[in-house]
């Protein structure tokens, strides 16, 4: 028995902060029991990157697999999570002295964690730069995961970060919520929809005790 359960997920509504640019959720009732109707329906458009979400290859290279083609060993099992509250950038230097091991799933829990759930974009989030990416990929690592909506720095050109990672078979979850989560080791699920031909997914991405 799972105790403790953790919602690390952000909440999708038409207020949900966005990436600029992504299409604005948009929740519509189809049949209504309140109109006189049987039960209730309703029909949503929003970009699949809003919220906490994952990226699959897809999401930089033709071709490549899409949600539901990824392996979901990658959203379930035992993450580390390590708190790094006083950069503004993930360095190499950062992650070089963390106890991290082959195939681990490893988030980070920075200052954007301290940035309301409901607060406009900022582009001064803390993000991660090559380096500390490469480093990982030697560490083979499975998942990284990031408390904004992107582990890139804003306006990057080319987006090296995520090629990094998404290259190496290693599944990027952003958007997470960890404001009051303790660093340390947990179960954790972040099951993506199994969208064919979706280059990434919302997930409600959950974090449990032993």
């Amino acid at each position: 028995m799972y105790r403790n359960i953790i919602d690390i997920s952000r909440s999708i509504n038409q207020d949900t902060i966005l990436w600029p640019g992504d299409t604005k959720v948009n929740l519509v009732r189809g049949l209504s029991v309140r109109k006189g109707d049987i039960c209730n329906t309703s029909n949503i458009t929003m970009s699949l990157h809003t919220g906490t979400h994952i990226d699959a290859p897809l999401h930089f290279f033709e071709g490549d697999r899409d949600v539901s083609s990824m392996d979901l060993s990658h959203f379930i099992g035992t993450v580390k999570i390590f708190e790094l509250l006083s950069v503004s950038c993930i360095t190499e230097d950062d992650v070089r002295g963390l106890f991290i091991s082959e195939g681990d799933a490893v988030f980070f829990k920075t200052s954007n964690s301290n940035i309301p759930e409901d607060e406009p974009f900022r582009t001064d989030y803390v993000y991660m730069d090559e380096n500390a990416a490469k480093f990982l990929v030697d560490k083979k690592i499975r998942t990284v995961g990031i408390d904004y909506l992107s582990i890139e720095k804003y306006e990057t050109k080319d987006f090296p970060v995520h090629k990094i990672f998404l290259s190496n078979n290693i599944a990027i979850i952003e958007g997470l919520i960890l404001k009051d989560v303790e660093p340390g080791q947990y179960l954790y699920c972040c099951m993506p929809l199994k969208i064919v031909g979706g280059e990434a997914s919302p997930v409600r991405a959950v974090l449990a005790h032993y």
